[in-house]
Order: structure tokens, then sequence, then C-alpha cells
């Protein structure tokens, strides 16, 4: 008769394929990436405010205790940025004899509401499943908006229905953005970040749910309009070409299907409409001036200023408008000083997002591969709009920053119980 072996209680590799348990905080941090898509653009000086900042307040009031402080997570640059935000802060607020509304409420409390966020999802998002609900949440959020976007846009120029989603007199998708240009770099950001997420291991989506996206998605980059997002999406697509070819070539044709379905959909106006607004003149700031005009006045701002900056929030209180700049952004405000530390911010952020690819296991490439491509576009973007203070983006560095962190702990030594027995034993021999 043979004896039948039981099962053993804990196997390593049983443990490993365990899907670990969600916590409130992640929970709660899926639901504050759902919500970044929804946000309002204040009339008054500037000021987007998101759903999701409800969601802040709510984990900073229930899991606050449950925060923790990883050391690998946060870079001497973030130190930096926030010293610099302070010091600028001090400097204007002795110079003018008190602070701008726009400086404190606008800059100062943007920021802290966005380290606050970095921290939350740092400290939640410990492992690779918790990084995948947060991005899967947020990808899935901007694909339901951006189907009644489009729909809302078709309806808009076709039949002249208003709604919230469209802007420039109905003619550009806005989403729940407040402004297409910021809309524009959302879905893009979305597009690239779902597409390296899915390009080979483990894919964060099946292909089904990927053609869907990378159809509708397509469609909402189109009618944006917003030629920063094409020229940013242009610049991930040579990167995919050199990188993943197979992948660049299928999410091209599937991009193309859906700009082709959206302009057979419009009919014969779409290519007046497309003419009109894919070549129309270059002053889009708001204040009736090209981006080139007020980048050209940032730059005469350096060069009286060359180290420190004019300081927080002088342009807007002189022009009546961002740069739309992110780079000429910190070297008019912040000088040479603040042009490096942006620098070495966004560098700390490369650097550990190509660790943290080296290091990932194979199932998890993708999805760092993703955030990547993610990286990559809003670093675009900045270059076209004031891309800073983008929720999405912060959400971004926080994700590389968690993913940097579970790549380099799975990859350090775990001692089974006869290895730590037998390390135990050489040092009671040997001392």
């Amino acid at each position: 008769m043979t004896a039948m072996n039981a099962p053993m209680p804990w196997l390593p590799a049983q443990a490993a394929e365990r899907t670990p348990r969600l916590t409130w905080m992640t929970r709660l941090l899926m639901i504050w990436a759902a919500l970044l898509p929804y946000q309002y653009q204040g009339s008054a000086e500037m000021i987007s405010y998101s759903a999701s900042d409800i969601i802040l307040v709510l984990i900073a009031v229930l899991e606050f205790p449950n925060l923790r402080y990883r050391r690998e997570l946060w870079s001497p640059w973030q130190y930096a940025l926030l010293a610099l935000f302070a010091a600028s802060t001090l400097s204007v607020a002795v110079r003018e004899g008190s602070l701008p509304r726009y400086v404190y409420l606008n800059k100062d409390i943007g920021l802290f509401i966005l380290f606050l966020a970095y921290a939350f999802l740092t400290s939640a998002a410990r492992n690779w499943h918790s990084i995948r609900m947060v991005m899967r949440a947020f990808i899935v959020s901007v694909v339901a908006q951006n189907i009644v976007g489009v729909l809302a846009w078709v309806a808009s120029t076709r039949f002249g229905i208003d709604s919230p989603f469209v802007a420039d007199n109905g003619l550009r998708l806005a989403g729940l953005m407040g402004d297409a240009n910021a809309y524009g770099g959302l879905v893009a950001s979305t597009l690239v970040m779902c597409e390296g997420a899915c390009s080979s291991g483990q894919p964060l989506f099946r292909k089904t749910f990927l053609i869907f996206a990378r159809l509708t998605l397509a469609a909402g980059v189109l009618v944006s309009f917003s030629r920063t997002s094409w020229i940013s999406l242009a610049i991930v697509f040579v990167f995919l070409f050199f990188t993943r070819f197979a992948t660049a070539m299928r999410a091209l044709f599937l991009l193309l299907c859906g700009a082709a379905v959206t302009m057979v959909v419009m009919g014969r106006q779409s290519l007046s409409l497309f003419e009109h607004l894919a070549f129309r003149p270059e002053v889009d700031t708001g204040a009736g001036r090209s981006r080139f005009d007020l980048v050209s006045s940032g730059l005469a701002d350096f060069v009286h200023h060359p180290f420190f900056g004019i300081g927080l929030g002088s342009f807007y209180q002189q022009q009546q408008t961002i740069i739309h700049n992110s780079p000429i952004w910190f070297l008019t405000e912040f000088g040479l000083i603040g042009f490096t530390v942006f620098g070495g911010f966004l560098l700390s952020f490369a650097l550990r997002a190509r660790a943290a690819y080296r290091l990932a296991p194979r199932s998890e490439k993708p999805v760092v591969f993703g955030l990547i491509l993610g990286l990559l576009l809003m670093t675009s973007m900045s270059l076209g709009i004031e891309a800073f203070y983008q929720r999405h983006w912060w959400m971004t560095f926080a994700l590389i920053a968690a993913s940097y962190s579970a790549a380099r702990r799975e990859r350090r030594p775990r001692l089974v119980f006869p290895a730590r027995f037998a390390s135990s034993l050489r040092s009671a021999i040997y001392g």
C-alpha cells in the first residue's frame, strides 16, 4: 500500500503565487487614481480643483498612522525642491510686503497636495499587485471618461449640442480637465502607459481591452487638437520603434484606424475642421500671446536674474498668464539653481525607472515599461504646457518609485530555513 504524503502547509512557491491583500489605504488610492481625470478649472488664479483631493484628505484622517517613510523612495532632489519653493516664497513675501494669493494657493498649497499624494501612494503601493491595481483604476477611468467625451465632441461639432466636455466654442475635446491641452496630455499619457504595460510578459489588461483602449484613446488625442500631445506621442513612438518595434507597428496601425473612424463619423466637414484647428495660429495662451512670445519674455527675465530668478509667481503677476513650458518656468522664476533642481528631480526618476526595469521580475517588466513611456511623454509635454502640477504625472513619479522599491526588495537574497540554520551553525562554529 502506497502511503500518500500530506501536502505541506507552507511552500515558498505557493506563497509567491498568492495575491496580496489590498489594504484600506490602497483601496482609497485606487479611488483617488480613478478620480484624477475629473477636475474643474477655476476661473480665478488658474486654479485646478479635483475630486481626488477629497480622497487625500480622507486618507490623511483615516490612515495617517499607517504611513511609512522609506528612504529609498525619496531623493535629495525632492527635499531640494521643497527648500527651493520655501526660499522663493519667503523672498517674494519680503520683497512685496505680502504674499500674493496666487503664490500660496496655487503654487505652495498645490505642491503640498502633490507631495502628499506621493507620500500616500509610495507608502501604500508596497508590492506589484498594489501598483497594478492603482494603474488599472486610473487607466479604466480615463478610458471611460474619454468615451463619453468623444461622443460629446461629435454631438457638439455635428449637432451643436453643448456640453462641459468640449472647449473652444465646442470644437476641441477637453474632457473634465477644463483645458484641451491638459486633456490631450492626460489621454496620451494613459495611451502609452496602457500600451507599455501590455507589451509582453504578464500584461496589465487583456488584448480585447487594449485594442478598445487604443481606438478610443487615439480618437480622444486626435480631437483634443493638442499639438503638444501629438508631438509628444510621436516622440514616444520613435522610442518604441527602437525598443519594441512590433508593438509600435501594431499600436500605430490601430491609432490610425481610430483616427480614420473618427473622420468617417464626422463626414465631409471633418477635413475643413481638422485643417482649421490643426493649423490654427499659435495664439492659444489665454492672453492673446503665443507660447514663443511667452518663452522669450521668460528668458529675458532670466537674463536679468540668472541665479535665483524673478521669484515664485512673479511671471504670472507681470503677464497675467503662465509660460506654458515647465523648464523655462523654473529657469525664469527660480534661476539656474531652480532649473538644476528641476532637471535633477526628473533625472532621479528616470534613473529609478531604468533600475526598476532592470531589477524587476520578467512578469512585471511591462508595468515598469508602461511607467517609463508615461514619464517620457509627460516630460515631452512639459515643453509645451506647464505640466509640473499635473496630478497624473506625480502619480507616475510615485509608481516608478514604488516599482523601484519592490524590485529591489525582491532581488535581496531570502534565506529559507535550511540555509538560515546552516548560516547560524557556521557563525556558532567559526565566530
